[in-house]
């Protein structure tokens, strides 16, 4: 699933799982960037938010170099914190702070509006869709097993949101300029003083579809956990050819799916969407207005070397399962390939704050590949 249970670590605490990550610019009020970050799988009316967490999103900005990005050094941020929940109640206050000075309070549920920004925090109807149990059985078939029909595996399920709002003449500022940026959201904790990262999410499916199946490399070990703590700017160098090891061999695993090659590799040996995917960040470009269905739109611009033509980012309902897969099978150039299932439980909503009212259902069992 996307993002969700990305790990043995953050699956014992659920209140630092981000499950989903998305952004894109507003679709009610062009020169508005809109982030949400989901957390908390399968979550119910009695989930709340960690108290002692930060759920931070980062922007850099960004120079397109040959078929990658390179980010620069200046950083725009946002963070957000939760009070504990007072006894008797179900409503947490909340607070959003950004890097340029703005300071926001909220309480959850309740939809948010102060000089410019805007926030919504709360349960929602998981906007996430893929049929998970088909992916894995093309992962342990090695051969592409879904149907025309698929089975969505998040059907009515909840999650925490957190939806900010913000304008973007100020993160443009910041970034002298440059509308190109890189986007991130992480979850932290503070101890003594030090921040320590306990997840981060760029793009969809990096952890469970890149980096999950520890049978795919000779070293043969769980590095979600490991790539949770890093810091999606700075891959330390004594850990990263761990992760690009992986990335090559699950990346080769898809390529030969349809019986041919899509992707020779490099002069080098190495797959040409190894250290595109290792970057491993959504893209936007500031300066195009909002429009559904171009996840992975500005990537694949690079890797075909050609200008974008799009915002980029990623819409609540973007198929990102099927614009993956087809771009990891067959490089985009064949049939385009997915799961079956193409929309959430719910679809999106073109207001704010986008997201859908919870379905708050308490008798879904739990899905078989989680309790493994």
């Amino acid at each position: 699933m996307s993002d969700h249970f990305s790990g043995p670590a953050v699956m014992d605490d659920p209140a630092v799982d981000i499950t989903d990550f998305y952004a894109f610019p507003s679709p009610e009020r062009p020169g508005n960037l809109v982030l949400i970050m989901n957390a908390f799988p399968m979550a119910t009316a009695q989930a709340f938010f960690s108290d002692v967490v930060t759920y931070r999103f980062r922007l850099r900005p960004l120079t397109r170099s040959a078929g990658s990005f390179v980010h620069g050094p200046a950083e725009h941020t946002i963070d957000v914190r939760f009070d504990d929940v007072p006894e008797g109640t179900s409503v947490q206050k909340g607070t959003v702070v950004t890097s340029d000075g703005r300071e926001t309070g909220f309480v959850t549920g309740e939809p948010l509006e102060l000089d410019g920004t805007r926030v919504f925090a709360g349960l929602v109807s998981d906007p996430f869709f893929m049929d998970v149990e088909a992916t894995i059985r093309t992962d342990m078939s090695g051969k592409l097993s879904f149907g025309k029909e698929g089975t969505n595996t998040v059907q009515l399920r909840d999650v925490l949101t957190i939806v900010v709002e913000v304008p973007i003449a100020s993160i443009r500022e910041r970034f002298n300029g440059i509308t190109l940026v890189a986007a991130i959201a992480e979850t932290l904790v503070t101890r003594r003083g030090k921040p320590i990262r306990l997840e981060r999410v760029g793009r969809p499916e990096i952890k469970n579809v890149l980096l999950a199946n520890a049978t795919r490399d000779p070293k043969g070990v769980e590095l979600r956990d490991l790539y949770n703590r890093e810091d999606a700017f700075a891959l330390s160098r004594a850990y990263r050819p761990l992760y690009e090891s992986r990335a090559e061999a699950t990346l080769a695993f898809f390529d030969g799916l349809d019986g041919e090659v899509a992707w020779a590799p490099g002069t080098d040996g190495r797959h040409p969407l190894r250290d595109l995917l290792m970057g491993d960040y959504l893209i936007l470009d500031l300066a195009h207005s909002f429009a559904p269905g171009n996840f992975l739109e500005i990537e694949r611009a690079a890797l075909e070397n050609r200008p974008h033509e799009s915002a980029g980012g990623r819409w609540l309902d973007d198929d990102i399962l099927d614009e993956m897969l087809t771009l990891y099978v067959n490089g985009g150039r064949g049939q385009r390939l997915g799961d079956g299932v193409d929309g959430p439980t719910q679809p999106a909503s073109r207001v704010f704050p986008y997201v859908r009212k919870a379905n708050e259902r308490a008798d879904l069992p739990v899905p078989a590949f989680v309790e493994k």
